[in-house]
């Protein structure tokens, strides 16, 4: 995944937890990927499930796009489906 998002290749990553975004962090720092991981969220749209999965990405320096509201994954869905409908979310013309 990390060199699929360097590649530009995902439009979209979504978090379903705290820990999923300190685990991608630590296999990437682990294969010496942690700048690059961090330059590609920073091109790419990023999806949170709710206020403590936010907090936990923002604190890794990743900013967020898309949240929950409420922190449910039915609302996770909708609100990435809106997302990826719009092609200037995309940065698609």
């Amino acid at each position: 995944m990390i060199d699929a998002l360097g590649r530009d290749e995902i439009d979209l990553v979504a978090f379903t937890s705290a820990s999923q975004a300190s685990n991608l962090f630590t296999v990437a720092r682990y294969d010496g990927q942690e700048a690059s991981l961090q330059q590609s969220l920073g091109r790419t749209l990023v999806a949170s499930i709710g206020p403590v999965c936010s907090a936990a990405l923002r604190t890794l320096a990743v900013r967020v796009d898309i949240e929950a509201q409420p922190p449910k994954l039915g609302p996770l869905i909708d609100a990435i489906n809106v997302a990826l409908s719009d092609p200037r979310r995309l940065g698609k013309s």
